[in-house]
């Protein structure tokens, strides 16, 4: 499956591909759904994620993301401000 993914240093948008098998979500109805972290793939439940800064769907949505990466998008973008 192909995202994409916000480069800050560009300021475009690049194709970012997932494993088909990732189960990546922008929403799901019950928190308690274990989905994959669109960047890491790690299972986590969707309540527990955030909603990440540079993966997105193609109306700019965002991918739900675990804590772990979240933290490293937040320093990938204070880096390039």
């Amino acid at each position: 499956m192909t995202l994409e993914r916000w480069n800050w240093k560009t300021r475009k948008y690049e194709n970012y591909d997932v494993p088909d098998s990732w189960c990546v979500k922008t929403f799901v109805p019950d928190l308690d759904t274990v989905v994959d972290c669109a960047s890491c793939g790690t299972g986590v439940p969707f309540g527990l994620c955030y909603t990440s800064l540079e993966i997105h769907n193609a109306v700019g949505f965002g991918y739900a993301v675990c804590a772990e990466c979240y933290e490293k998008e937040i320093k990938r973008r204070t880096d390039n401000d």
